[in-house]
């Protein structure tokens, strides 16, 4: 049903010891396969550090915000959401330390669980962008109050990973019962959703906002500091997220819609793969670097 070139996205194909049906595979991660390039001993030290270096960043950010009560907003709960995003794309490098040091696969379906981490972030990001035009565009609006609040964040929240969770367990279930053209329009179905929607809602909220700021320069003669703040950390969090995670999706699926001609190498694919891999480190560093409020609790936590 799936040929090696078709099977070749997120779990790196050490042993080949996939069947070419999907279906008795010993593997639960029948789509989500990539063929290796990097030297194995490379590919490693660079999971590890990656590992590292991404569940550490993603920790602290997490802890910082529990920690001051004084960053309980309704922003932070959605920062939060996208660490634990991240922490779940970090399964797959652990696994291949975990692989790499005790010699033990933990047969993760890393199909389900990219799918689910990629969902959540773009998502959670809309909601930002949503949350920032109505706090910088809409400070009169009768429900400002409510959609800034924690406990709706935290419902937000919540209603987005079981949304996504559900989603991608039916989008999973459907490439086991269809044959490999029907799966292929499916996942680019799936890429262009979750692409063209969020990027048009990217660009009209964010040129709403800068519109906006730039009449409150000319009436007041300043920038407002935290509507800026606020407008400054969103696009980066944003652009972070399109450079590192959206490149591997459009390059799988043009793939996939012109697989026949093979127009994208394994190079190319592990390439962008491992960029996903580097986003958990990219989102920490941004809010570290544009958000004021988190330098502050990080310093206070450090001379504590």
């Amino acid at each position: 049903m799936f040929d090696k070139h078709d099977m070749k996205i997120h779990t790196y194909l050490e042993n080949p010891r996939i069947q070419t049906d999907p279906i008795v595979t010993t593997n639960p991660t029948k789509m989500n396969i990539i063929i290796p390039i990097i030297p194995e001993p490379v590919r490693n030290i660079m999971d590890f550090t990656l590992l590292v270096a991404g569940t550490s960043l993603n920790a602290l950010l997490t802890l910082i915000i529990i920690s001051n009560s004084s960053m309980y907003t309704s922003t932070n709960c959605y920062i939060v959401s996208l660490a634990l995003s991240n922490l779940t794309i970090l399964l797959e490098p652990l696994q291949q330390i975990i692989r790499w040091i005790f010699d033990i696969d933990l047969m993760m379906n890393l199909d389900y669980i990219f799918l689910v981490s990629f969902g959540t972030s773009i998502l959670t990001i809309i909601i930002l962008n949503i949350e920032a035009y109505v706090v910088i565009c809409q400070k009169n609006w009768h429900l400002h109050k409510s959609l800034v609040k924690i406990s709706t964040a935290i419902k937000g929240i919540l209603f987005i990973w079981i949304m996504c969770i559900m989603v991608t367990a039916m989008e999973l279930n459907l490439y086991d019962h269809y044959e490999k053209e029907i799966v292929h329009d499916i996942y680019v179905s799936s890429t262009v959703m979750f692409l063209i929607f969020p990027c048009f809602i990217f660009i009209m909220l964010d040129c709403f906002i800068l519109y906006d700021l730039i009449i409150s320069k000319l009436i007041i003669g300043t920038w407002p500091n935290k509507d800026i703040e606020r407008f400054v950390s969103l696009v980066g969090i944003t652009i972070g997220f399109f450079l590192t995670m959206i490149p591997y999706r459009i390059v799988r699926a043009i793939d996939l819609l012109i697989s026949a001609t093979s127009c994208c190498s394994d190079t190319t694919i592990e390439i962008v793969y491992t960029m996903v891999k580097m986003y958990p480190m990219i989102l920490p560093i941004i809010y570290f670097i544009t958000s004021e409020e988190f330098r502050q609790a990080l310093q206070t936590m450090l001379r504590c």
